[in-house]
């Protein structure tokens, strides 16, 4: 301004002073012309004072109107330069108030600046509105660029959070998305996204968000916490937790929305597999049986989760305490201190059986198994595991080990139990120095109740017996059944003989009453032989031995009697009964075993039969001869199941020769007499033929002549049924039983046995060689074969050959020996393929 007034207008000089930081003084803004550079020497006064030159510069701004015209004499350098020089202030208003002040020093007289004085005025109002106007203008380009910056400051903040933010225009149509809300939908920052975010939802969900945002429309209500879902680029969903919050203008009319969304897409996932995760432990704890339990550190229960009704009832028990503060209890011998002390050392523990007592009185039992709570940094926090209720497991196990020591019939101590029970009687006893007593009890005549009232009836008669056993004795005697009818008492503490006699009458006594069987009243009696600790034996085994020597003394006196042990019984007698009591517990012991006997064929000199003897090796007195145990077998019914035994034990090797590829060969077992009455005897033969599968023509029974002649009919018809089932039958000791040819013919036998009697000195005895013949003559008439035995010389075998007996057995071929060297004696001979079989 002050450059064109001079340039072109014409003037000496322009310029324009504003009140400067001091307000009593007014400085040069700007000059132009004349000393333009030595202006700011000049001083000017903010306020007219009297004799101050420049008096009217100072009036003017403060009149805020012009001034002049004014001659040069404020100024005289340029008075001296330009005499006629004439100044006009003029007033420059800036926002309707006078801000500065323009003098100009024209070059026309006063008349001529009267002129120009109106016209100037204007153009100082012009400038004051054109500086208005750039200042505006420039206070406008400060604040946009300060919003600018604002703005750019507050977009990189929004792209530096995690989190999306959004800002649409009411019509949903989006403003501005951050980087995070592009990426969480897999764009690019700087990828443009379509007009509507409803594209990138689905029906359903766009819905939804649109009646949140509605709501906030018109309530003006922010919401927070909203569950929407977003479609990503790459198509799968994404699960998002946001806010909307309504925008409004400066006249508070809504102009949008915006907020802020986080991805919860995983944290989604993982809520959904802890649920699922959780669902599939209910579900399992629904259908388990077992408890789901959790401790804290403090060991205390805190949570117990099970699917049984009454669970909430049963937790009040265990919640808030440690389990050991709880009625419950550790089962069998160990102590909750060695429990707290695998706890406090945070070992894991499996299958801890505890025990309590329900409401009712039932016990119950459980098997507790758990592990310690560590978080990722190892710090403790407690104990979780699962509680499984075992009580029928123990239950069951209770009563099988009650069975194991128990009779099944009376529920009195069995044999195991029995000598527990005297185990710690004799250590009882040598501890305090006491006499106790063991007792042998045996039923006289139940046998003969049983085979006629039948085994039902038995049963009730030793469990009747059984109850009046526990009634004569006392709480802290016991008595138990060893089996069939025999019964064994341990008498706790006794003063001797004559208390032990007086106990054994009361039981002779109980069981001398009439029982009840089936409608019949029946009776029985008993034979009871005891022996007293430490008299008669200081140990288990000599106790019983001797108690039961008693007891069948007591029987050999009559039965029905008491007898103590006394060792001047006589010695045939104790023998007797020693092995009759060794015999009742020899197979028990595994003291039977069979010898191999061969028979040879007299014409072609191999063996083709053999004869299975029965041998007893007694652990005390060796070697027993059968001839000794024999007849005490056949007395006690104990050849019944011996016999049993020896018929199963020489199948089963026959056939373990078979498989060897060994000829195949008769064996040929004893049968005795009452053996072969047995009723069961059929049954037997049936059964042990199909469990070792031995082919029925390989067995061969010798049954002795004297037994077959008692009842010939009867006889008859059981070899009949023999020979049905393909068995062989062989006359055992043939010639000693008078039977005649008559008779013979009807017996369906197939071998005669000549008798070691006749063989003996048959090569020097006239009467034997002539019985021998015969005898030979006899099985040849019947086409049965006849085998000679006990040969033991040379001159035996050669009149046997010599009279064509079939085949001969005895030491001068072969003595009894064991299946293995038996065999070592078949494989001498020509081997036969091996056959299949069972």
């Amino acid at each position: 301004m002050c450059d064109s007034a001079v340039t072109r207008g014409g003037c000496h000089a322009a310029f324009i002073v504003s009140p400067n930081a001091n307000v009593g003084w007014l400085a040069v803004e700007a000059a132009a012309g004349f000393q333009a550079d030595h202006l700011g020497d000049i001083r000017f006064l903010a306020k007219e004072f009297p004799g101050d030159p420049w008096g009217w510069v100072a009036r003017t701004w403060r009149n805020g109107s012009g001034s002049g015209p004014h001659d040069a004499s404020a100024w005289p350098a340029l008075k001296q330069h330009a005499p006629d020089a004439t100044g006009i202030a003029l007033a420059i208003r800036r926002r309707h108030a006078p801000t500065s002040v323009l003098v100009i020093w024209l070059s026309y007289g006063a008349d001529a600046a009267n002129a120009l004085v109106t016209r100037l005025q204007r153009a100082a109002g012009l400038l004051g509105l054109a500086l208005d106007k750039l200042q505006l203008e420039a206070e406008r380009a400060a604040s946009d660029q300060g919003a600018r910056q604002a703005e750019e400051k507050y977009r990189a903040i929004l792209d530096t959070i995690e989190d999306a933010y959004y800002e649409v225009d009411v019509r949903g149509k989006p403003i501005y998305h951050n980087a995070a809300f592009a990426r969480m939908l897999g764009y690019e920052r700087g990828e443009t996204l379509s007009a509507d975010n409803r594209v990138r939802q689905t029906p359903e969900m766009a819905a939804r968000v649109f009646k949140a945002f509605n709501d906030v429309y018109l309530t003006g209500v922010a919401r927070q916490n909203e569950e929407w879902e977003y479609l990503h680029k790459q198509g799968h969903r994404v699960q998002v937790e946001g806010s909307v919050q309504l925008v409004r203008d400066a006249h508070g009319r809504p102009v949008g929305f915006r907020g802020m969304l986080r991805d919860v897409t995983e944290r989604r996932r993982i809520e959904a597999t802890l649920r699922d995760s959780e669902a599939r432990f209910r579900a399992l704890t629904s259908i388990s049986s077992d408890w789901y339990w959790e401790q804290d550190a403090e060991h205390r229960m805190v949570r117990m989760e099970n699917r049984h009704a009454h669970t909430d009832a049963f937790q009040q028990t265990f919640l808030g305490k440690p389990i050991w503060e709880s009625e419950i209890t550790l089962y069998g011998d160990g102590d909750w201190a060695e429990h707290r002390a695998r706890l406090d050392a945070h070992e894991p523990f499996r299958d801890l059986v505890m025990q309590g007592v329900l409401p009712g009185g039932k016990p119950y039992y459980v098997a507790v198994s758990g592990e310690p709570i560590v978080d990722e940094h190892g710090a403790f926090h407690g104990y979780r595991g699962v509680t499984r209720e075992i009580t029928a497991q123990k239950v069951a196990e209770a009563h099988v080990q009650h069975m194991a020591m128990h009779d099944s019939l009376t529920g009195l101590p069995n044999r195991a139990m029995f000598g527990h029970l005297l185990t710690l009687a004799l250590h009882t006893a040598k501890r305090y120095d006491r006499q106790f007593a063991v007792l042998y009890l045996d039923l006289d005549r139940f046998k003969l109740i049983n085979d006629t009232l039948g085994h039902s009836a038995g049963d009730d008669l030793l469990q009747e017996v059984s109850r009046r056993f526990r009634e004569v004795l006392r709480a802290s005697d016991a008595v138990a059944r060893l089996g069939g009818d025999e019964f064994v008492v341990l008498l706790q503490e006794v003063s001797g003989a004559d208390q032990v006699a007086t106990v054994a009458r009361k039981l002779l006594s109980a069981t001398l009453k009439p029982f009840e069987l089936m409608g019949h009243e029946c009776r029985v009696t008993a034979s009871i032989g005891a022996a007293l600790y430490p008299a008669h034996g200081a140990d288990e085994h000599l106790l019983l031995k001797h108690a039961d020597a008693a007891m069948y003394h007591a029987k050999a006196q009559g039965k029905n009697n008491f007898q103590l042990f006394d060792e001047t019984l006589d010695g045939h007698s104790l023998e007797r009964l020693t092995l009759e009591t060794g015999l009742r517990r020899a197979m028990e012991r595994e003291e039977m075993a069979l010898q191999y006997q061969a028979k040879l064929d007299l014409r072609t000199g191999r063996i083709n039969g053999v004869e299975a003897l029965l041998r007893w090796n007694h652990a005390q007195l060796g070697n027993v001869p059968p001839a000794t145990f024999i007849p005490i077998a056949e007395e006690t019914g104990l050849i019944v199941p011996i016999g049993k035994w020896v018929l199963r034990t020489a199948c089963a090797q026959a056939m373990a020769w078979r498989r060897q590829g060994l000829p195949d060969l008769h064996i040929a077992v004893n049968m005795s007499a009452r053996q072969f009455h047995d009723p069961q005897l059929l049954s037997d033969l049936e059964a042990i033929l199909a469990e070792t599968g031995l082919p029925p023509q390989l067995l061969e029974l010798e049954i002795t002549e004297g037994v077959i002649i008692q009842n010939v009919d009867q006889a008859i018809r059981l070899l009949t049924s023999m020979k049905q089932l393909g068995l062989r039958i062989a006359i055992d000791d043939f010639g000693t039983g008078y039977s005649s040819l008559g008779q013979l013919k009807h017996f369906p036998v197939d071998t005669l046995k000549v008798d070691r009697s006749f063989v003996r000195d048959l090569a020097t005895n006239t009467d034997d060689q002539a019985i021998t013949t015969a005898i030979i003559a006899m099985g040849r008439t019947l086409s049965l074969t006849v085998v000679a035995e006990g040969v033991e010389t040379e001159a035996q075998e050669h009149f046997l050959r010599e009279n064509a007996c079939d085949e001969m057995q005895g030491f001068y071929f072969s003595k009894p020996v064991d299946a293995d060297t038996f065999a070592g004696l078949l494989k001498g001979q020509t081997p036969r393929p091996v056959e299949s079989g069972p």
